[in-house]
This record gives C-alpha cells, structure tokens and sequence, in this order.
C-alpha cells in the first residue's frame, strides 16, 4: 500500500518540473543493505524509483519497522531512522537544501512527504500500543486483519489477500523471528481463520471472525 497516494514519479516526467528533477542524481542498493543511518546520514531527500525500503528504528537487538515505502514515495533522511533496501532499489537523491526551494513551488511535493511521515508516525504510535498491550500472534492476526480490510480483493465470501511479503520480510516487520511467525501462520490456517493460496496471498474467509480471535 502506497503511504502517500501519489505518485511522484508521474509527476517529475512532466516538462515543467525538468528543473526539479535534475536535482536528483540515482543510486541504485542490493536487497539487505542499510541505504541510511540516523548517525551518519546527511540531510537529504529520496524518491523511491523501484523497489521497496523498510523505515525502521533498532535499538540493541531489536528492530521495530515503522513502515515499507514503495515507487513514488518521498522520504527524508533527517527523521532519525534506519532505511534498509527491501529489495532491490533504485532511489533519487537530492541533498535539502537542492530542493528546499521546491517545497513552495511545487505543493504537492510537500504534501506527499507530509503525508508519508504522517503515516510512519502512526505507524510508531500502533507499534508502542502492539508492544504494550498485545503478544506477537495478537500482533500477527491485528495486522492481516487491517490489511485484509484495507487491500483486500472480495472473493466469494471471504478476502483475498496479498501481503507480498516473506515470512522473514513479515518477521521484520512484526518485530520476531521467520521461524516465530511461520509457526503462527500455520496455528491460523489450522484454525480456520484463513487459507493459503500462494506464496504471500490467503484467503479471508471471514475478517469479522479473525477480529474476534484477536485478544483470545
């Protein structure tokens, strides 16, 4: 699911934004490696061109993903987190101070970055509540039920859903281990809350039967 809504590769191929997105030079990271980190990063802004990162905060041996930014997302470096490639990624990059006069002229540019950390703040505000007041399968369960509700596709009676996740992608992002979650899938298949169809797509045969189950 996109954070912002728009796209903002469609906008930077129209001729009077030439300027701006000359501004930006490509860089291009394998899956796994760390794009930027809050203690050595400089100030700047990317535009994911392909691929997906992973926004995320660690602390010790722990990591706690805020968010996965997709094509035509905007982001800035001066957040204070980790940027990780989710796969293989091709990103633009421009330092602030290249495009801060940008920001005025071209609303929507502000707008879309505005909109995404928005949405990584929320996203940190339900990861605090999760880890609080919820255990992992609880977590587990919270998470395909909004993403059902959210993206899903109506098939029959039920939802079918395509996370386009791994099993370690979901561990990351869920904050434990492949193997934890593979267990907790499989302990949600057997109990009828869901089928798998594919790698990383299952149905829903009820989503108001998987709310239920959360808190059991």
């Amino acid at each position: 699911m996109k954070f912002s809504g728009v796209n903002l590769l469609d906008e930077l191929v129209r001729p009077e934004l030439a300027e701006l997105r000359a501004v930006f030079h490509e860089q291009t990271f394998p899956k796994g490696n760390v794009v930027f980190r809050p203690d050595v990063s400089d100030n700047e802004v990317f535009i994911i061109a392909r691929g997906r990162v992973r926004v995320y905060l660690a602390y010790e041996d722990k990591e706690f993903t805020l968010g996965i930014l997709n094509p035509g997302d905007l982001y800035s470096t001066h957040a204070g987190c980790f940027v990780q490639a989710f796969e293989d990624v091709d990103l633009l990059v421009a330092d602030v101070q290249s495009v801060k006069r940008w920001m005025t002229e071209v609303p929507l540019f502000t707008r879309t970055m505005v909109r995404v950390l928005g949405h990584i703040l929320q996203n940190s505000f339900s990861i605090i509540g999760s880890l609080a007041f919820k255990d992992i399968y609880n977590r587990l369960r919270d998470y395909i039920e909004r993403e059902a509700r959210e993206t899903g596709i109506p098939d029959g009676d039920g939802l079918l859903l395509n996370l386009d996740l791994t099993i370690e992608q979901l561990g990351q992002l869920l904050g434990a281990s492949r193997q934890t979650v593979s267990t907790l899938l499989n302990n949600m298949e057997r109990s009828g809350l869901m089928e798998k169809r594919g790698r990383g797509t299952y149905f829903i045969p009820d989503v108001d039967a998987l709310h239920s189950a959360i808190g059991e």
